[in-house]
Protein backbone atom coordinates (compact mmCIF):
# COMPACT_ATOMS: atom_id res chain seq x y z
CA UNK A 1 0.00 0.00 0.00
CA UNK A 2 1.32 3.18 -1.16
CA UNK A 3 1.88 6.01 1.55
CA UNK A 4 1.09 9.02 -1.38
CA UNK A 5 -1.08 11.25 -1.08
CA UNK A 6 -3.54 11.40 -4.24
CA UNK A 7 -3.47 14.85 -5.81
CA UNK A 8 -5.68 17.23 -4.88
CA UNK A 9 -8.59 17.92 -7.39
CA UNK A 10 -7.85 21.24 -8.70
CA UNK A 11 -10.28 23.07 -10.89
CA UNK A 12 -9.85 26.66 -12.88
CA UNK A 13 -9.95 28.93 -10.03
CA UNK A 14 -8.26 27.23 -7.96
CA UNK A 15 -5.03 27.49 -10.68
CA UNK A 16 -6.09 31.27 -10.98
CA UNK A 17 -5.47 31.73 -7.32
CA UNK A 18 -2.40 29.55 -7.24
CA UNK A 19 -0.97 31.49 -10.49
CA UNK A 20 -1.69 34.94 -8.55
CA UNK A 21 0.15 33.60 -5.52
CA UNK A 22 2.79 32.42 -6.75
CA UNK A 23 3.12 36.15 -8.09
CA UNK A 24 2.17 37.93 -5.10
CA UNK A 25 2.04 35.83 -2.15
CA UNK A 26 0.95 39.15 -0.07
CA UNK A 27 -1.81 40.26 -2.08
CA UNK A 28 -5.06 40.95 0.08
CA UNK A 29 -7.91 38.42 0.04
CA UNK A 30 -10.03 41.28 -1.60
CA UNK A 31 -7.97 41.80 -4.66
CA UNK A 32 -7.56 38.02 -4.83
CA UNK A 33 -11.16 37.91 -5.09
CA UNK A 34 -11.40 40.50 -7.47
CA UNK A 35 -8.84 38.81 -9.74
CA UNK A 36 -10.66 35.67 -9.60
CA UNK A 37 -14.33 36.97 -9.67
CA UNK A 38 -15.58 35.38 -6.68
CA UNK A 39 -16.55 37.45 -3.40
CA UNK A 40 -13.89 37.27 -0.16
CA UNK A 41 -15.44 34.74 1.93
CA UNK A 42 -15.26 31.88 -0.61
CA UNK A 43 -12.04 32.77 -2.27
CA UNK A 44 -10.31 32.77 1.60
CA UNK A 45 -12.14 29.21 2.00
CA UNK A 46 -10.10 28.38 -1.50
CA UNK A 47 -6.24 29.43 -0.55
CA UNK A 48 -7.33 27.88 3.54
CA UNK A 49 -7.78 24.80 1.66
CA UNK A 50 -5.01 24.72 -1.06
CA UNK A 51 -3.08 25.68 2.29
CA UNK A 52 -4.39 22.58 4.35
CA UNK A 53 -3.96 20.16 1.31
CA UNK A 54 -0.67 21.07 0.86
CA UNK A 55 -0.52 22.89 -2.30
CA UNK A 56 0.28 26.14 -0.74
CA UNK A 57 3.99 24.63 1.37
CA UNK A 58 4.37 27.97 2.56
CA UNK A 59 4.71 31.20 1.84
CA UNK A 60 8.55 32.82 1.69
CA UNK A 61 10.33 36.54 0.82
CA UNK A 62 12.61 36.24 -2.14
CA UNK A 63 15.64 38.99 -1.33
CA UNK A 64 18.00 40.49 -3.74
CA UNK A 65 21.34 38.50 -3.18
CA UNK A 66 23.27 41.60 -4.16
CA UNK A 67 21.59 43.66 -2.11
CA UNK A 68 22.39 40.88 1.28
CA UNK A 69 26.07 40.50 0.22
CA UNK A 70 25.26 37.33 -1.59
CA UNK A 71 27.19 37.71 -4.93
CA UNK A 72 28.42 34.71 -5.72
CA UNK A 73 25.98 31.59 -6.58
CA UNK A 74 28.16 28.36 -7.35
CA UNK A 75 26.16 25.15 -9.00
CA UNK A 76 28.58 21.82 -7.42
CA UNK A 77 28.20 18.44 -8.30
CA UNK A 78 29.08 15.86 -5.45
CA UNK A 79 30.07 12.23 -6.07
CA UNK A 80 29.99 9.94 -3.16
CA UNK A 81 32.59 7.17 -2.47
CA UNK A 82 29.46 4.72 -2.05
CA UNK A 83 26.00 5.12 -2.85
CA UNK A 84 24.52 3.56 0.17
CA UNK A 85 21.53 4.61 1.92
CA UNK A 86 23.28 5.70 5.35
CA UNK A 87 25.48 7.90 3.03
CA UNK A 88 22.54 9.57 1.54
CA UNK A 89 21.24 10.49 4.83
CA UNK A 90 24.40 11.39 6.57
CA UNK A 91 25.23 14.24 3.40
CA UNK A 92 21.87 15.45 3.21
CA UNK A 93 21.35 16.10 6.98
CA UNK A 94 24.79 17.73 6.64
CA UNK A 95 23.45 19.85 3.75
CA UNK A 96 20.21 20.76 5.41
CA UNK A 97 22.16 22.26 8.33
CA UNK A 98 23.95 24.52 6.03
CA UNK A 99 22.46 27.90 5.37
CA UNK A 100 25.16 28.65 2.41
CA UNK A 101 23.69 26.00 0.64
CA UNK A 102 19.80 26.75 -1.11
CA UNK A 103 19.22 23.68 -2.81
CA UNK A 104 20.20 19.81 -2.63
CA UNK A 105 19.28 17.38 -4.97
CA UNK A 106 19.72 13.88 -5.01
CA UNK A 107 20.30 12.87 -8.54
CA UNK A 108 20.58 9.76 -10.83
CA UNK A 109 23.65 9.27 -13.36
CA UNK A 110 27.62 9.99 -12.53
CA UNK A 111 25.86 13.20 -10.36
CA UNK A 112 25.01 12.00 -6.73
CA UNK A 113 23.67 15.14 -5.52
CA UNK A 114 23.74 18.79 -7.16
CA UNK A 115 24.07 22.03 -4.43
CA UNK A 116 23.19 25.34 -5.20
CA UNK A 117 25.34 27.21 -3.18
CA UNK A 118 25.28 30.97 -2.45
CA UNK A 119 28.03 33.20 -0.31
CA UNK A 120 29.57 36.18 -0.72
CA UNK A 121 32.52 36.00 -2.62
CA UNK A 122 35.10 33.47 -3.93
CA UNK A 123 36.87 33.24 -0.02
CA UNK A 124 34.01 32.45 0.96
CA UNK A 125 32.87 29.49 -1.26
CA UNK A 126 36.61 28.25 -0.61
CA UNK A 127 35.79 28.10 2.47
CA UNK A 128 33.00 26.00 2.38
CA UNK A 129 34.51 23.70 -0.31
CA UNK A 130 37.36 23.20 1.87
CA UNK A 131 36.61 22.92 5.13
CA UNK A 132 32.67 21.75 4.41
CA UNK A 133 32.38 19.69 1.64
CA UNK A 134 35.81 18.17 1.48
CA UNK A 135 35.68 17.31 4.91
CA UNK A 136 32.29 14.89 4.72
CA UNK A 137 33.39 11.55 4.96
CA UNK A 138 32.40 9.66 2.12
CA UNK A 139 32.31 13.08 -0.74
CA UNK A 140 34.64 11.55 -3.72
CA UNK A 141 34.49 14.20 -6.05
CA UNK A 142 33.10 18.16 -6.16
CA UNK A 143 32.64 19.87 -9.84
CA UNK A 144 31.72 23.34 -9.35
CA UNK A 145 30.28 25.85 -11.89
CA UNK A 146 30.43 29.84 -10.92
CA UNK A 147 27.39 31.10 -11.60
CA UNK A 148 28.69 34.51 -14.03
CA UNK A 149 24.72 35.71 -15.10
CA UNK A 150 21.31 34.79 -14.10
CA UNK A 151 19.03 34.86 -17.61
CA UNK A 152 15.86 33.57 -15.77
CA UNK A 153 14.79 33.00 -12.57
CA UNK A 154 11.57 32.03 -11.13
CA UNK A 155 9.75 30.12 -8.19
CA UNK A 156 6.66 29.85 -10.18
CA UNK A 157 5.05 26.39 -11.48
CA UNK A 158 3.68 26.66 -14.32
CA UNK A 159 -0.28 25.44 -13.87
CA UNK A 160 -1.67 25.53 -17.43
CA UNK A 161 -1.67 21.92 -18.22
CA UNK A 162 -3.23 20.66 -15.03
Amino acid sequence: MSNARPFPELDRLDRQILSILQRDARIANTELADEIGLTPAPTLRRVRRLEEEGVIHRYVALLNPKLVNRDLMVMVRVTLDKQTKQGFQDFAEQMRSRPEVLECYLCLGDTDYLLKVCVPNLDAYQRFLVDVLAAIPGVRNTDSTIIVKQEKYTTSLPLDDL
